[in-house]
């Protein structure tokens, strides 16, 4: 597979479960008061709200993604070392935050 080919499919797998993420942060049970502020303060650059998005590779979730395993359904391989593994895993974290933060400024506008 090549590195273009890999950098998509990290793309793609980043941005999925940025949505997926971003879904759970932001629904009905959301007051419009609380989405106004998570809409002012992800503007303000407010760490509070910045915070709230998850590291996407951190493992902190029981069901979320393993790095090894992302890589090596990407490349077929495990070994995440060396600067082409390093940049394929930027544009997965890359992806993910632009879904996530995406995902839930929609549903935080629809509320507010």
């Amino acid at each position: 597979m090549s590195y273009e080919t890999s950098e998509a499919a990290m793309r793609e797998l980043g941005t999925i479960a940025g949505q997926n993420d971003g879904s759970w942060a932001v629904d009905g049970n959301t007051s419009a008061e609380t989405a106004q502020a998570i809409i002012r303060g992800y503007e303000d650059g407010d760490p509070e709200v910045m915070d709230m998005m998850p590291s996407p590779l951190s493992g902190e979730f029981a069901d979320g993604p393993f790095l090894p395993d992302i890589f090596e359904q990407v490349t077929g391989d495990r070994d995440y070392q060396g600067d082409d593994a390093s940049d394929l895993l930027d544009a997965y974290e890359m992806a993910y935050s632009d879904a996530y933060w995406t995902t839930v400024l929609d549903s935080a506008k629809s509320i507010a």
